[in-house]
């Protein structure tokens, strides 16, 4: 007979692995969701129609990682309860689940590795020096306006290539802010240590840091650009995302290959239900067929209740045929002694 405790148990381990990454995904979508300033630096990191979005890329990519735990946890415990049973309906249900989540997750994942440009994914230079002298400091472009401040205070730069991007940005032509070169997050700053520095930026000394003469604020101002700093962080956050995918999709790889096993050892163990059933039908058990109980050895040598029983029956009808036998024995006595009556 087909055993299911060995796949019940390899299903039931696998899908606690998936319950757990449910748990984790849903735990990290939460703190990166609350973490404002990485939320917000992403901004910089979209191109093309995603930087039309109302919030930043990584707000949406958070929530979809909290979505996504949740229904992996939904799916994992759906996955334990269907390795407690024997239902093959309820087997075939979760794994149709398994197969439409882990084709979707295949699918984004696949895309965003091999083409993530077409997803509007990534840093690209000419349009963030475009977005930022077209948006910087401009009325209704405050979200951006932060995201750069961020940048330019966390890496220490200012500008995406160099501070020279202000000269003609319309922040700097048209007046927007306050008559300054670059703005004060550009400086270095007192309060570099602050988390909120780039919010209320102190400059050590804002008259040099300001100054058109290289020579005179270069020792008061970043003059890298943000490009290689922006470019390194986003690399780091994709392959924390890939490397996280790749983990959930082999787990459910996994879970997909022992529902599989579950399925058919289930389909095994029904059919062998099947063929002894038929095969009882077949030859059905002797009615009249009674079985001998074999005395212990402990009780070997020893008479029962029911031989007691039998000994003394049997000695009744011994007795009666002796009687019988006697009264045969003396009536043919008596025939034989008239019979020499009747000759005398």
């Amino acid at each position: 007979m087909v055993s299911l405790v060995g796949s019940k148990i390899i299903l039931a381990v696998f899908n606690f692995l998936l319950l757990a990454c449910g748990f984790t995904l849903v735990t990290g979508g939460m703190l990166i969701l609350f973490d404002s300033e990485r939320v917000q630096l992403s901004r910089l990191l979209t191109v093309g129609y995603l930087s039309t979005l109302p919030h930043p890329l990584l707000h949406y990519v958070s929530i979809g990682a909290a979505l996504l735990g949740l229904l992996l946890a939904g799916t994992g415990i759906l996955g334990c309860w269907a390795a407690c049973m024997h239902s093959y309906c309820m087997l075939t249900f979760y794994l149709l689940i398994i197969v439409i989540a882990l084709v979707g997750e295949c699918a984004i994942y696949i895309v965003a590795w091999l083409w993530p440009n077409c997803m509007g994914l990534g840093p690209a230079t000419d349009e963030l020096v475009k977005a930022l002298q077209r948006n910087y400091g401009v009325s209704g472009q405050e979200h951006f306006t932060v995201a750069v401040d961020l940048a330019q205070t966390m890496f220490k730069c200012c500008g995406i290539d160099s501070a020279n991007e202000y000269d003609t940005s319309l922040w700097r032509l048209q007046g927007l802010g306050p008559r300054l070169a670059v703005p004060l997050t550009c400086c270095k700053l007192l309060n570099a240590n602050d988390t909120k520095a780039y919010l209320s930026p102190r400059p050590i000394n804002q008259n040099f840091c300001q100054d058109l003469e290289k020579q005179t604020h270069s020792a008061y101002r970043h003059t890298v650009g943000c490009w290689m700093a922006l470019d390194q962080w986003y690399r780091e956050h994709y392959f924390a995302f890939l490397m996280v995918g790749f983990v959930i999709v082999l787990v459910e790889f996994c879970v997909l290959m022992s529902t599989i096993l579950s399925c058919t050892r289930i389909y095994h163990y029904n059919q062998e239900l099947k063929e002894a059933s038929r095969q009882i039908e077949r030859d059905p058990p002797d009615p009249t067929f009674t079985p001998v109980s074999r005395a212990s050895s402990s009780q070997a040598g020893a008479y029962s209740n029911d031989t007691y029983a039998l000994t003394d029956q049997f000695n009744k009808q011994h007795q009666a045929q002796v009687n019988q036998y006697k009264d045969t024995e003396q009536f043919n006595k008596q025939g034989a002694y008239a019979n020499l009556v009747e000759r005398a």
